[in-house]
């Protein structure tokens, strides 16, 4: 049977945290579920076991968080792909509850918020410059807050990060997938960007589903991660200058 969801659980050097994140994308979840985890090149090469709704894929070095994204969805062929960190940890019924919000056919992706935070620590508006900044020197946590109407399942976001995110195959094949010029950040919130740009909308959904620790690998702007990282955003913020540009023109 043609599975419903691809899981791409991208891995690299994360150890027994990646099989906590594979069984919680099987455990408790619905029947088509099929992970197909990416090694960005471990040391030690990493290992899932056999079972038959697992595929790994080896990379011989890291190709970076938006090319073996793009790997792993490609390879598959269900009509709705989750990215999901290896650190992360789905709750039962997380898949079922994402999928609901697609019964809406202009939702293009669905982001949970997570356990023990707000909903803003990883969705809102889209990030400015002075905000990135900000997060970099920790004087704030928080993305810039959307409306979200009493009663309702879900709120409408600009993005939602990288950690766990649904989306459907046709508006990831839309707009060309993961831009892989970015190593590691911010292709996630370029691609939602992207993906609102062509019309879809992208949505955070109330209820916890699932656990993820607030780690923020770049937050120290001097480090040479920091330092990749910040050129990153820079280019990110370039890129979206020239979106702008182009749209006005054609006003």
């Amino acid at each position: 049977m043609k599975p419903l969801v691809d899981v791409i659980v991208l891995t690299w050097n994360d150890g027994a945290c990646l099989h906590t994140a594979v069984e919680s994308a099987l455990a408790g979840q619905i029947d088509g579920v099929r992970v197909i985890v990416v090694d960005n090149g471990s040391e030690p090469a990493a290992e899932v076991g056999a079972h038959e709704r697992v595929r790994l894929i080896r990379n011989e070095h890291n190709r970076g968080v938006a090319a073996a994204r793009n790997q792993g969805a490609v390879t598959g062929d269900a009509p709705f792909v989750m990215f999901l960190d290896s650190d992360a940890r789905l709750h039962p019924g997380a898949v079922a509850a994402m999928l609901v919000a697609f019964d809406d056919p202009a939702v293009g992706l669905v982001a949970p918020s997570f356990t023990g935070q707000p909903s803003e620590a990883s969705a809102g508006r889209a990030p400015t410059l002075a905000r990135k900044v900000a997060r970099g020197l920790n004087l704030t946590a928080a993305y810039g807050a959307t409306p979200l109407v009493p009663g309702a399942a879900s709120r409408p976001v600009d993005f939602a990060i990288g950690a766990c995110q649904m989306f459907r195959r046709a508006a990831f094949d839309a707009v060309g997938g993961l831009d892989e010029t970015y190593f590691y950040g911010p292709e996630d919130v370029d691609f939602c960007l992207r993906l609102k740009d062509a019309g879809w909308q992208v949505v955070q959904l109330v209820a916890a589903v699932c656990d993820h620790p607030p780690r923020r690998r770049h937050k120290k702007l001097l480090s040479a991660g920091g330092r990749r990282h910040a050129r990153a955003v820079l280019t990110h913020f370039r890129h979206r200058r020239a979106v702008a540009r182009r749209a006005e023109a054609v006003l």
